[in-house]
């Protein structure tokens, strides 16, 4: 199994023992991370809830993909804050959140004032399907963002996993090949967790730039994060699934 981070700014791979049970053999792909057919399609980011959605500009280059959870928190993969190239955290003020984004236009912006992450978070190991598990971020910006936010999902593993096998998920994201508009696959589907690891395992289309983008469900007609995009996993039969960092591991760690 191989594993990839969907960092704009590049990816980590390795080689690790362990391969996801009951996987299929599929044709080459065209993309990393978009396993047969492309069903990502553009949304209009003038509307909620995309409009929530932004990309994460790094001073140091790349970018991510981030969502507003509160009128100065974003949502992101904590991968996409650590620099590989010379081994440090970005600072906060390195980063940009524009809201919005579309081919230069854009809703609202902020920098970073301050970052939250999993302490156990390690970016050196972050190619290891433990750290994975831990891939979050929260990113507090230097100003408030009069934009409506997105929420976490109050629910669990159980409740979450059974109530999407009727309608799907959505996973939205800057993705490298259109990096200049917003890219979501809808009606995706959340296929379980990986082994004992709190990893969601998915198999919607995403590719490089959509790290830390939003996993999202329709419940009771709203629309809520259930995870956030860290990487692709690939298979022994060079399949491809996409796992992500189920919101219900760190939505208490959020800071008020």
């Amino acid at each position: 199994m191989w594993i990839r981070f969907l960092c704009f700014a590049g990816f980590v791979v390795l080689t690790a023992g362990t391969a996801l049970a009951q996987s299929s053999s599929l044709p080459q792909l065209r993309k990393i991370g978009i396993d047969g057919e492309d069903n990502r399609t553009r949304v209009d980011s003038k509307v909620w809830p995309w409009i929530a959605i932004g990309r994460i500009n790094r001073e140091v280059g790349g970018h991510c993909t981030g969502a507003l959870i509160a009128a100065d928190k974003v949502l992101t993969a904590a991968h996409c804050l650590y620099n590989q190239n010379d081994g440090r955290w970005t600072q906060p003020f390195e980063v940009h959140f524009v809201a919005g984004y579309d081919r230069g236009s854009f809703a609202a912006h902020a920098r970073g004032k301050s970052f939250t992450h999993d302490p156990q978070y390690d970016p050196t190991k972050a190619a290891s399907v433990g750290q994975m598990a831990r891939d979050w971020a929260i990113i507090t910006l230097d100003r408030s963002l009069k934009l409506k936010p997105l929420s976490l999902s109050a629910g669990v593993e159980g409740d979450v996993l059974a109530a999407q096998s009727k309608t799907g998920i959505d996973a939205a994201g800057y993705n490298g090949d259109w990096s200049e508009i917003l890219m979501i696959h809808n009606g995706c589907q959340m296929l379980g967790m990986f082994a004992k690891r709190p990893l969601l395992i998915h198999d919607c289309d995403t590719t490089f730039g959509a790290s830390g983008g939003p996993l999202l469900r329709v419940i009771g007609g709203k629309f809520e994060i259930v995870g956030v995009l860290s990487g692709v996993l690939q298979l022994k039969d060079k399949s491809e699934l996409g796992a992500a960092v189920p919101a219900w591991t760190f939505r208490a760690s959020v800071p008020r």
